[in-house]
């Protein structure tokens, strides 16, 4: 009987606990599943409903970073300055629309992975494509957004002094039952190996507030679109110290590029452009260079004909058999990666949002405690939704160097987008000709830009 009293109270509380999960599954509570905001007639309706607040507590610890001398300044502020200069001849600047339509926006990610870590070569790739998703969104944004917002502030004073008489009464059954109830709920915890002082703690009144100070403020940034044609056109990178390795771009956005990435038959490269000077200098780029070449951009050749680059590389695992088996492996990621980012470059399907809450609560208590509280939260979610695109491409060079801060060995590609070739595979009488073709922390380094190379669109 006891057994069986056990089981079933363990039953009760299991489907306590998963229906308290299921109503945790809320909107915007990752990326997958965004609440797209939509404008509504009366957009100053006050018929938003009321939000409850969940505890929420941090052991992260802030350092106090003023006059540090170990950090560098940052490549994002040296890729800022840089394109600022290269703006102003043109009378050109960032973060908005210019008059030709073209935007320009930097942005900066550190990777996760220290430059003195295994790892640290695709964490490199990963906060590139995190800073080329942060960049499409502030793009966006300077076209247009959502601003959804929402705040409240509460003042609410309540002193009391002596015993109210009117507050006793006779419990009637169904206290005396749900006390009854409780108390089994207790033991059963007990029983099941809960700490006593956890039970008993859980059993507490909620003390009486005295007074009470609360504000409370939301505010989101949403953008939804389709995107094409962003380019990268310039990447500045370094390790600052202390394990903050950061990594910048600039992409560009304009009317025309948009227009191109449209239309892939006249963007991909015929047999002239392949055959240009200037897919013949990208070719004979050397590894140093290409080190800091990353994502997809324009070209134009010296007969004016615009193509489209994709740049890709990985690193390669080192191991005691089979080294050249994992040299080829990473060199079919890179190649992989350049693809991706020529696909990114033609089209992605942008869905972002970025929360801001702050919280603040002052509290005195009856029995004279005083207690403040407050909240600082902050997200973003960004997801680029799946599609599939047909192209026709070519790997015009495949290289291999050695990244300058971390020494790791890497592999990469540069795939050009290419037009639709002649190529039937379904006809027997097809004629097909085959080519052959230390401390725990880091130090820090100098910062590294990709160069203006020749034919490169900016």
């Amino acid at each position: 009987m006891k057994t069986t009293l056990k089981s079933t109270y363990l039953i009760l509380i299991s489907l306590f606990l998963i229906q308290c999960s299921s109503e945790n599954k809320k909107d915007d509570s990752s990326a997958d599943n965004i609440k797209i905001e939509t404008v509504n007639d009366n957009s100053t309706s006050n018929n938003s409903p009321s939000t409850n607040n969940n505890n929420y507590s941090s052991n992260l610890k802030i350092e106090d970073m003023t006059g540090d001398d170990e950090f560098i300044e940052r490549p994002k502020n040296v890729l800022e300055e840089s394109i600022d200069e290269i703006l102003a001849v043109k009378n050109k600047y960032r973060d908005i629309e210019n008059n030709d339509g073209s935007i320009y926006v930097v942005v900066g990610e550190s990777t996760v992975i220290p430059s003195n870590k295994n790892g640290f070569i695709n964490s490199r790739n990963i906060a590139f494509a995190k800073a080329l998703l942060r960049a499409k969104m502030k793009i966006l944004g300077i076209q247009e957004q959502i601003i959804t917002t929402e705040r409240k502030s509460e003042f609410i004073s309540r002193f009391k002094d002596g015993n109210d008489p009117d507050l006793s009464k006779r419990a009637t059954f169904l206290e005396k039952v749900g006390k009854l109830a409780n108390q089994s709920v207790d033991k059963a915890l007990i029983e099941l190996g809960m700490d006593e002082n956890e039970v008993y703690s859980m059993n507490q009144k909620q003390r009486e507030k005295a007074f009470a100070d609360g504000y409370r403020k939301q505010v989101s940034s949403c953008v939804v679109s389709m995107i094409k044609g962003i380019s990268v056109v310039k990447v500045a990178e370094g390790e600052r110290g202390r394990n903050d390795y950061e990594i910048a771009i600039c992409v560009k956005y304009s009317p025309e590029d948009q227009s191109l990435a449209s239309n892939q038959n006249d963007l991909g490269a015929n047999r002239d452009v392949q055959n240009s000077e200037i897919v013949q200098k990208i070719r004979s780029l050397s590894s140093e260079k290409l080190i800091t070449m990353m994502g997809a951009k324009f070209y134009t050749d010296e007969n004016g004909n615009r193509f489209a680059v994709g740049f890709g590389q990985r690193s390669v695992r080192k191991t005691e058999r089979r080294q050249s088996t994992f040299e080829d492996k990473a060199l079919d990621q890179a190649i992989l990666d350049a693809k991706e980012n020529l696909s990114n470059l033609l089209a992605e399907n942008i869905e972002a949002k970025e929360i801001q809450e702050d919280i603040e609560k002052a509290t005195e208590y009856q029995d004279g405690e005083y207690n403040v509280y407050r909240e600082d939260n902050f997200s973003r979610l960004i997801k680029s939704k799946k599609k599939s695109i047909k192209m026709s491409t070519m790997t015009i060079k495949n290289w291999s160097g050695t990244h300058p801060v971390s020494n790791s060995k890497i592999m990469g590609a540069i795939v050009l987008l290419t037009e639709k070739n002649s190529i039937n595979f379904n006809k027997s009488s097809a004629k097909e000709k085959i080519k052959k073709g230390s401390s725990n922390k880091t130090s820090k380094s100098k910062i590294y830009q990709s160069e203006e190379d020749d034919g490169s669109d900016f």
